[in-house]
């Protein structure tokens, strides 16, 4: 299908407001996020043990490089997405920053996973910062962009629904291919790094020159005298709604970032699993897969609260049996984890659902949607890398010789204890300030 210009329509063109979205068009649409999820299983789940153990950088400067690059995303988010509101070009707002992503992601992500033993900290510093700002380009424009395909609250949680499902389908390629490496050839971490790095480095330039050239952006009002970023970021923090959403995000992303840094280390270290973290790590994708659906249906049943209290409960009590398996247990541990999947993404379908609904409530029918993806994302950038850096600064602690007796235990604890605390608040938020209700739509806490 050819590109055309963004003034003129095609059959490419992504479907109205009043429109259902079609498999196909959701399935082209989000592309992009094969290469997010592949970044996000790397960074938090692998490459810290990769920077530790095969290039030999201590485990405190790696948590302090999860944290930082995480800081540096929350800054440079809700900027980008405010300059693709505000800035049109004629090639589109959110094209242009899109493609400059993808230029800098490989730049980033080749020396990172190739690095070789020995390498300066500060290269790896480096490489990282161009990694995320490449990616920051990316999913901050394409994130502002896929909330302005529907007004429809239900189309809405398709198509979150359908980012989640489909970045859960990219997870389980690359871990298919990670564990078959890792359990039928002996594949080194080394190696499964490398691998990581060029699928990064390939599907950075095709998923989004992909959609560049298949989607046109709709025209969208765009505000005659851009309005200053401060101001509008301000102004989105004095509605109620989204500060409790902002909150949702912080727990869910300390918890989520925790587990996922911590998970290797609790397999292979505190359960003696060795040789078993990919294969592992393919059974929440699977499970997601089918679940995923059932609960985007079942939210416009019961309502996104109702379904968000379940879900955030549900992960709580999976992870808090991982404090009582015994060790050498994979069968166990593996039906734990078919468990836990069956509520693994709900949050982020429906959190970015709600933030949907909140950008299109402008008097004026301006969109600013690309700055409330950037401002949600400085709380989850920010979590995330509170629960990376944080878990690593644990696990660090307790790999003194102190702590020989009770290590295993506090890996345990480090790896589940955020993902329960952070379910118990979230679900106090859902509930301590009455119903979640606004015109039709359940985002706001009244």
């Amino acid at each position: 299908m050819q590109a055309s210009p963004d003034s003129q329509a095609t059959a490419a063109a992504p479907p109205l407001a009043d429109v259902r979205i079609s498999r196909l068009h959701l399935a082209a649409f989000t592309l992009p996020v094969l290469l997010f999820q592949a970044i996000e299983m790397a960074w938090r789940a692998y490459l810290p043990r990769f920077l530790n153990l095969d290039v030999g950088i201590a485990l405190g400067l790696v948590g302090a490089l999860m944290l930082g690059a995480r800081l540096l995303d929350a800054m440079a988010d809700p900027l980008l997405g405010w300059l693709s509101d505000m800035r049109p070009t004629r090639f589109g707002r959110r094209k242009p920053w899109m493609a400059v992503g993808a230029i800098l992601v490989p730049l980033g992500a080749l020396p990172l996973f190739l690095a070789p033993a020995g390498s300066a900290f500060g290269t790896i510093v480096i490489a990282s910062l161009l990694l995320h700002i490449g990616y920051s380009f990316i999913i901050t424009p394409h994130g502002g962009w896929g909330l302005e395909l529907s007004r429809d609250r239900h189309q809405r949680t398709r198509i979150m629904g359908a980012k989640v499902w489909f970045g859960v389908l990219g997870s389980l390629a690359m871990l298919g291919i990670l564990a078959i490496l890792e359990r039928g050839f002996g594949i080194s971490l080394r190696a499964e790094m490398a691998l990581v790095g060029w699928t990064i480095a390939l599907l950075a330039p095709l998923t989004v020159l992909c959609v560049i050239l298949l989607f046109q952006e709709r025209a969208t009002p765009v505000a005659h005298a851009p309005r200053h970023p401060a101001r509008l970021f301000l102004a989105m923090l004095r509605d109620p709604a989204m500060r409790a959403l902002l909150m949702l995000y912080m727990v869910t992303g300390i918890g989520d970032a925790a587990a996922a840094s911590s998970f290797l280390y609790l397999v292979e270290d505190a359960l003696s699993l060795e040789r078993w973290g990919a294969s592992l790590l393919l059974i929440q994708p699977v499970v997601a897969l089918v679940a995923l659906p059932v609960w985007s249906r079942l939210s416009a049943r019961i309502g996104r609260r109702n379904v968000l209290m379940i879900s955030y409960g549900w992960q709580a009590v999976c992870v808090a049996m991982l404090l009582a398996l015994p060790p050498g247990a994979p069968l166990m541990l593996a039906g734990i984890l078919v468990l836990k999947g069956l509520g693994w993404g709900v949050d982020f379908m429906l959190l970015r659902a709600m933030v949907a609904d909140l950008s299109d409530k402008d008097a004026d029918g301006t969109t600013v949607a690309g700055s409330y993806y950037g401002v949600s994302s400085i709380a989850l950038k920010i979590a995330m890398g509170l629960g990376s850096g944080g878990v690593l600064w644990g696990l660090a602690l307790v790999s003194g010789e102190a702590w020989d007796d009770l290590r295993t235990v506090a890996i345990r604890l480090l790896h589940c204890a955020p993902v329960m605390i952070g379910a118990v608040v979230a679900i106090r938020i859902l509930r301590g300030r009455g119903q979640i209700e606004r015109a039709g739509s359940d985002v706001a806490i009244a």
